[in-house]
């Protein structure tokens, strides 16, 4: 009878062992569940391109427009934040400042891609032909022929893996560039010397840079003649390059 009792008292007792609020010591008993959290799967911050983007007005800063503009202390200068960007304002002349497309993009060369196929003007790229094996011509007795036999030193001689190195000092060439130069056509106007390609649109005072795998669009509304505010637009991007490059550009969770 006795054997029974404790074998009935038994899971009493576990449910009592395994209670959080009888162990004090653990600090994950200290701590409420977060309902955000349970909501979040994990991960999802480090999978998205545009999770640590902070604003461009935040990047660029106040103090360099003013400085760009040769605007004094008293000049109210009015910030808006926009779902592509952001604004500063003041006695109605405006710039507008965003980033274009991911926020970054993957790779350099998605963002020269997207930038080519906007402000260059280049289609997408054509899928390759493949050629089908019954139009080619294979001759069997091409393989043992003395013509086709070529010796090691004349593969050497004329497919070697260093013709674009230079041939002294052991100097290794210098790596190529990644992307092209930017060209004038239709409304664009090639900027030479900013980011790694820029155009610029005198019809609406816009300035569209590549910058590794940042597009960087900046908008000048002034009254001031046109290549003034080239100047003053590059000026500013300018300014978000040196930031980009310091990784300003991520927000300080």
């Amino acid at each position: 009878m006795k054997i029974k009792s404790l074998l009935l008292a038994f899971p009493v007792l576990c449910l009592a062992c395994s209670n959080p609020g009888s162990d004090t010591a653990d600090p994950a008993s200290q701590m409420d569940a977060s309902p955000v959290y349970a909501k979040r799967p994990a991960g999802v911050n480090a999978l998205s391109v545009d999770f640590n983007y902070d604003e461009p007005c935040n990047i660029l800063g106040e103090e360099y427009v003013r400085s760009t503009f040769n605007l004094d202390e008293k000049t109210e200068l009015e910030e808006a934040h926009e779902h592509n960007g952001c604004e500063f304002e003041w006695a109605g002349n405006k710039v507008l400042i965003s980033f274009g497309g991911s926020k970054p993009y993957a790779s350099v060369y998605q963002a020269e891609y997207t930038f080519d196929k906007m402000f260059q003007k280049k289609p997408a790229m054509a899928a390759p032909v493949v050629e089908s094996p019954a139009s080619e011509t294979v001759n069997s007795s091409e393989g043992t022929s003395p013509e086709a036999i070529v010796s090691d030193g004349e593969a050497t001689e004329h497919h070697t893996t260093d013709d674009n190195q230079p041939k002294h000092g052991g100097i290794t060439a210098a790596t190529p560039h990644l992307t092209e130069p930017a060209v004038s056509t239709g409304k664009y106007e090639a900027v030479p010397n900013v980011g790694d390609k820029a155009v610029w649109d005198a019809n609406t005072g816009m300035m569209h840079v590549l910058f590794n795998n940042h597009i960087i669009n900046v908008t000048v509304e002034t009254k001031g003649k046109a290549e003034t505010k080239k100047e003053q637009a590059q000026s500013l991007a300018e300014v978000l390059i040196e930031k980009i490059s310091a990784n300003e550009y991520i927000r300080r969770l």
